[in-house]
């Protein structure tokens, strides 16, 4: 699949997605759905999010980054995009339950880094993110 394909399956992809986002937004009323109404409500909002912020920083890393190797730029986008998504609706959700007091906002940006670094450390040993480095 050619890079092209891919970043235009994306945009659609989240086109959609923030569409359905507004549909659930002016057409279901959470209390009458219950659970399966929030359920809706922020699955699709972290979709939309995930595929945002991944065209933004992926276009973002594509401008600054420009020796990076294509599949390293491409999963460190995209696994931004999911753990910025998780944070921003994680605490959306916190948020609605009146739990977003500022230690567990705090802990749950320190779960994300340690994930963060998790990652960073299982990759170290993968080889070079540039292409010139070897």
């Amino acid at each position: 699949m050619s890079l092209r394909l891919f970043t235009t399956l994306v945009f659609l992809g989240t086109a959609l997605t923030w569409v359905s986002w507004g549909l659930v937004i002016n057409f279901f009323n959470p209390t009458d759905l219950g659970p399966l109404g929030f359920m809706m409500f922020y699955l699709t909002l972290f979709l939309a999010l995930a595929g945002s912020i991944f065209l933004i920083s992926d276009w973002v890393k594509a401008k600054l980054l420009r020796n990076t190797l294509l599949l390293f730029r491409l999963r460190t986008s995209v696994r931004h995009a999911i753990f910025f998504s998780m944070f921003l609706v994680g605490w959306l959700f916190l948020k609605s339950l009146t739990l977003a007091v500022w230690w567990t906002v705090v802990l749950f940006i320190l779960t994300l880094t340690v994930l963060e670094f998790l990652f960073i450390s299982l990759n170290k040993h993968k080889g070079s993110y540039y292409e010139g480095a070897n």
